[in-house]
């Protein structure tokens, strides 16, 4: 008995056959008839009853009529089913997404534990690259104090005080510099010999003893938001050192007719309690920093009004401030920093000795030190000729104090005789502490003798700075038997 498909196709074939005179079937009527074959031989069933109806077995033809409906039934139930299954898991994801809303500062404060856990942990410093060159020769030697801007692209600014003053050698001068964010070295911006005998108004190579510097994060006048770095001095206005010698404040890239001499002793407290110092003397000078405008911003001695210190000029305002109230109110109204800067020439800084509880200046390698740069227990030990200073500029960039606590242990030495040898050794451990009191970091550092009979330098401030960023930074123990210039960069993992 012939299929359902080849009677049907021979009825098709024999239609086209029969209509290719006049009324050809259209290419798409054809499809759609074949189509409907496929369809027919596709559905046994459906085959074997018509089959069966073509051959009056009229039962048969039910029969299978009915078998071919229930598996048409079977199959629509069973694609039912699967997508009330597919509805209900698809409904069960979707709430589990929805969840994720409500994970979200879980999940921040599991990072936050997880940064402080990290911050807690006291990490061990290793050297990296030198950054000068050792040799016996004093004036090899670098300051052991540091102002630092620690910025949060991982790059830290500093200011390395000059170590004496008339020498001819390099690594004893005034320098200006930035660390890579990686410890590979440094780039210098200006190095300068100090000279208390020479005055120059635009420095270059050589810089007034009597004067200060810091390095900055400022824009231009037409865009504040156009940031880069410049270092920054305050100077005398001739070769002399008293007060009312005084010059001013200028930018490097304006030179120094573009100095501005602020109000003497009109000052104001910034948000972190800092006082600005205008008393015009050499070596303490601290002035506002807007963390809007990144611009300096003080009183001009002469107008009363207030002038903005940007990497490109001045910019002078139309505001008058007549005293100290409208001053600190002005302050008190937007966001200031003051910034302290540091004495061109500062060999070491200050801290406190353990044995006599005494603040002294830190350059005995045998004598344990502990103490603190920045702001504490209303106390500001920042720049000036006697401290260093560390600040950091955020990702909202905005300039604030960084507090740098240390403490050392150092052991004595005792060079080799008949009662033997004894060699001597140090530890210091640093932490540093943002304003509002979150811990950002702790690092440690150990020296020993490098001659049997000696001691590891000065420990206390071997770390001259670390960024808390990076974990990149300076290492430096001063001096270690017969030998200046140890300057080189570290790391902590």
């Amino acid at each position: 008995m012939a299929s359902i498909q080849t009677a049907v196709q021979v009825m098709v074939d024999k239609l086209v056959a029969d209509m290719q005179g006049e009324q050809p079937l259209s290419a798409e009527e054809q499809a759609l008839v074949s189509n409907a074959i496929t369809k027919l031989a596709d559905n046994e069933k459906l085959e074997q009853a018509v089959v069966a109806v073509a051959e009056s077995h009229i039962d048969d033809a039910t029969t299978a009529l009915q078998q071919a409906a229930q598996v048409g039934q079977t199959s629509l139930q069973q694609a039912a089913q699967t997508l009330n299954d597919n509805g209900t898991a698809l409904e069960g994801k979707a709430a589990k997404l929805d969840r994720l809303d409500t994970m979200a500062p879980s999940l921040a404060r599991v990072e936050a534990l997880q940064g402080r856990a990290f911050n807690n942990q006291i990490r061990p410093l290793f050297g990296l690259v030198p950054v000068e060159t050792a040799n016996s020769n004093v004036q090899y030697k670098r300051s052991t104090a540091v102002w630092a801007v620690y910025d949060h692209s991982g790059k830290t600014y500093l200011v390395r005080p000059g170590a004496t003053h008339g020498a001819n050698q390099e690594q004893c001068r005034l320098e200006h510099l930035m660390l890579e964010h990686n410890g590979s070295g440094k780039v210098t911006t200006s190095t300068s010999y100090l000279y208390s005998n020479v005055f120059e108004q635009n420095p270059t190579s050589k810089v007034y003893m009597y004067g200060a510097s810091a390095f900055l994060p400022l824009g231009t006048k037409d865009n504040p938001a156009d940031i880069d770095y410049d270092v920054v001095y305050s100077t005398q206005d001739s070769q002399a050192t008293a007060a009312v010698n005084y010059g001013g404040v200028f930018v490097r890239s304006q030179g120094f007719t573009s100095l501005t001499k602020p109000k003497q002793n009109l000052n104001a407290r910034d948000q972190y309690g800092v006082l600005t110092d205008t008393s015009h003397n050499y070596a303490h000078v601290a002035v506002l920093y807007d963390n809007q405008k990144h611009c300096l911003v003080m009183v001009d001695e002469n107008t009363s009004l207030l002038i903005e210190k940007y990497r490109d000029g001045n910019i002078v305002t139309n505001t008058a401030i007549a005293n100290q109230s409208e001053l600190q109110a002005y302050v008190d109204a937007r966001d200031f920093t003051t910034v302290n800067f540091i004495h061109h020439l500062l060999d070491q800084p200050y801290g406190n000795q353990r044995y006599t509880n005494k603040e002294q200046k830190i350059n005995t390698s045998t004598n344990s030190y502990f103490g603190y740069f920045g702001v504490f227990n209303n106390s500001v030990k920042m720049g000036g000729n006697k401290y260093s200073a560390h600040y950091r500029f955020t990702e909202a960039q905005k300039l604030e104090p960084v507090n740098y606590f240390f403490t050392s242990n150092s052991a004595c030495y005792k060079v080799q005789n008949s009662n033997g040898t004894m060699n001597g050794e140090g530890e210091v451990t640093v932490a540093l502490e943002s304003m509002s009191g979150e811990l950002l970091g702790m690092y440690s550092y150990r020296t020993r003798a490098a001659n049997a009979g000696y001691d590891g330098g000065i420990a206390a401030t071997a770390i001259n700075c670390i960024n808390p960023y990076s974990h990149i930074g300076l290492l430096n123990e001063h001096y270690i038997y017969n030998q200046y210039g140890l300057g080189r960069t570290c790391r902590a993992f």
